[in-house]
Order: structure tokens, then sequence, then C-alpha cells
């Protein structure tokens, strides 16, 4: 009987590190092959951007630190957000860094017959 719990103990933890498994840092973001024309503090092309789970994207007006866009491309891009303290009123709240590129799909390439 003894010996049982002893195998049960050594079990236990292991299965707590299974199931500790934690997800990866940052927010996953889908962007659009092209800009597109949008007014922020004046005339500029934004980003197509969605969230994980968005069907539809919307307007991306900020920069994503460590990222260059590359027209015809689409990507997942895995991001860090962090929130600005006393940002300006014509700025965003939040400040977007470049953790991984984890899908570039060259969206014009055609696949052979």
């Amino acid at each position: 009987m003894k010996r049982g719990w002893r195998i049960g103990l050594a079990i236990v933890p292991a299965l707590l590190l299974v199931g500790c498994e934690s997800e990866p840092e940052g927010q996953l973001l889908e962007v659009a092959p092209y800009r597109t024309a949008c007014i922020g503090v004046g005339p500029m092309e934004c980003l197509q951007v969605r969230r994980d789970g968005e069907e539809s994207y919307s307007l991306f007006y900020s920069k994503i630190e460590g990222f260059e866009f590359e027209s015809g491309y689409q990507y997942t891009l895995r991001v860090k957000v962090t929130p600005v303290k006393d940002a300006p009123t014509d700025a965003s709240s939040e400040r977007y860094t470049l953790l991984e590129v984890v899908e570039k799909a060259d969206v014009n390439q055609q696949e052979a017959p």
C-alpha cells in the first residue's frame, strides 16, 4: 500500500507540469497583403489587420516596431501589446512590438498545374 502512494506522489507533479504549458506570449495579428488609404492625423496608408478570431479586417493606424511590411504578402504576426501612459490624444494608447513573423505568404504566387 505504501508503494502505491509513492508512485502516485511521483505522478501528480508530472501531470501538473503537463497541464501548465502556457500560451506563447503576445497576440496574433493577421495583416492583409495591401495597405489602404485612411485618414489619421492626415491622409496616410494604413495596414489592414484582424485579430485572432475576427472575420473582417480593420484599419490599423499604429506602427508595429520591428516589422517591415512588404506589399503582396499576407502575414500572421505575434506581437507584444504594451499600454502607453499619457499618450497624446492623436496617438495610440498601445505600443505594438513584433515578437515573431509566424507566417508570410505571397498572395501573387500562382500554383503550378
